[in-house]
């Protein structure tokens, strides 16, 4: 795909395209008209201060980090220190009451806002700004996180203190986190991935986890919301795995690589590292061996995977070797035979690691974060989340790395941030046909 370039005079279709989507007819009326927009649905967020005696408006502060966060600015400092360096900039389309807030002014702000309020208002504002123009079927991965630099040791002084853990919805449709929730630090995620799992719309897709989370209670909880679920059996059910172990013989996979009724069978071969990497996935539909099946509800079929490695080795003796490593991974879940499906969720459940949770530690830098303000450090995580669907979206056109555009960006918001609104505006309406 070719980017939307910068143009001074738009086109007839692309100035029909942005008279209907937000009202303008200007090519650089797009900064302050989409801002305007995400402005007008931060008035929503509940305040709590004394509002005779405020100095910034909540609007103001919280638009002022989206764009800084989508700079790479870290913490309170490197954004208290952008807005002032940009300070124009923001003036344009911001009313900047007050001037600009210190940085323990920005974390204080940040910590009264409610996080749910705000992760809804930005996920509501990324489907403004973005259409969906997905017609596959929506597999959502659930997945904790755990932010190391808000923990503190015990002194002498003081107890010890926790870090922030939250559990994560990531969306594969729309390459995004959907959903937080702040784990609390004297349980775990299984009775959160069960509150979540209540709360979310997730009809008609497939929901995955990591085999903690495998719990009876969680899996009801995703078919009473009419979610199907492909997740892992490991040491957590012993007796369970065991007995899939036991199943999945060498005759067992022979008969399904056959094409006995009933099952389905995929090879997928990937060179990787210098080495040869052969996934093989097997599922079946007979499961009356098991005399527990009904309670896990609606447990329809039984599957596993298959990892060979294959690595050339030099031995002492200087002859080539091959290393070969099997694993095997073993999975429940509610599907009919459909194995490209089956294989599909299991491959997709690692984009929660790959294109959120390794973003948030590399290119946001989240570990680093020292604040210990749990609900202010979960509103910046909400807002990382949301910077980097943004980035995901547009990455595409420009055809670099994450960390370059938000460099790109950070060298000369002023321009930069009008070409990005423009990939997101007019390229999504391209793409939907609109132009």
């Amino acid at each position: 795909m070719k980017p939307v370039k910068i143009k001074d005079k738009l086109d007839k279709r692309q100035k029909q395209y942005l008279k209907k989507r937000f009202n303008i007819s200007a090519y650089k009326d797009l900064t302050p008209a989409v801002l305007k927009n995400l402005k007008e649905q931060m008035k929503s967020l509940t305040d709590s201060r004394q509002q005779i005696k405020c100095t910034y408006k909540i609007w103001d502060v919280v638009v002022c980090v989206i764009i800084s966060a989508l700079c790479g600015k870290k913490d309170w400092e490197e954004i208290h220190d952008f807005v002032e360096e940009k300070y124009n900039f923001f003036r344009s389309f911001l009313k900047m009451t007050g001037g600009i807030p210190c940085a323990k002014t920005y974390e204080r702000i940040m910590s009264i806002i409610n996080y749910k309020e705000l992760e809804k208002i930005v996920l509501s504002f990324f489907k403004t700004i973005t259409k969906d123009v997905y017609s596959e079927i929506e597999i959502l991965n659930f997945d904790g996180r755990v932010n190391n630099g808000s923990k503190r040791k015990e002194t002498f002084k003081s107890g010890a203190i926790s870090p922030l853990n939250m559990l994560n919805v990531y969306s594969n449709k729309y390459q995004l986190c959907i959903a937080s929730e702040i784990i609390d630090c004297k349980t775990n995620e299984i009775p959160t991935v069960e509150k979540l799992l209540g709360l979310l719309d997730i009809k008609n897709t497939i929901v995955t986890w990591d085999a903690l989370n495998t719990q009876k209670e969680n899996i009801k909880a995703a078919r009473a919301a009419f979610a199907d679920y492909v997740v892992p059996i490991k040491g957590n059910h012993p007796t369970f795995h065991k007995e899939l172990i036991d199943f999945f013989d060498e005759k067992q996979q022979e008969y399904i690589i056959a094409g006995k009724s009933h099952t389905g069978y995929l090879k997928i071969n990937e060179y990787k590292n210098g080495a040869m990497i052969t996934y093989e996935y097997f599922q079946t539909r007979e499961i009356d061996w098991y005399e527990n099946k009904d309670e896990w509800k609606d447990l329809t079929t039984i599957g596993m995977v298959k990892k060979t490695i294959v690595k050339k080795i030099i031995d002492k003796n200087k002859k080539v070797k091959e290393d070969i490593n099997t694993e095997y991974r073993y999975y429940i879940s509610s599907l009919g035979i459909d194995i490209e499906l089956f294989s599909k969720a299991i491959r997709k459940h690692w984009s929660v690691e790959n294109k959120l949770h390794w973003h948030l530690d590399v290119t946001f830098k989240q570990d680093k974060n020292t604040t210990l303000d749990k609900n202010a450090l979960a509103n910046l995580e909400i807002i990382n989340k949301f910077c980097l669907g943004i980035l995901k979206r547009v990455q595409t056109y420009y055809n670099i790395s994450l960390k370059r555009i938000i460099g790109k960006l950070s060298l000369n918001i002023e321009e930069n941030f009008l070409e990005l609104l423009s990939l997101l505006v007019l390229a999504d309406g391209r793409d939907r046909g609109e132009i």
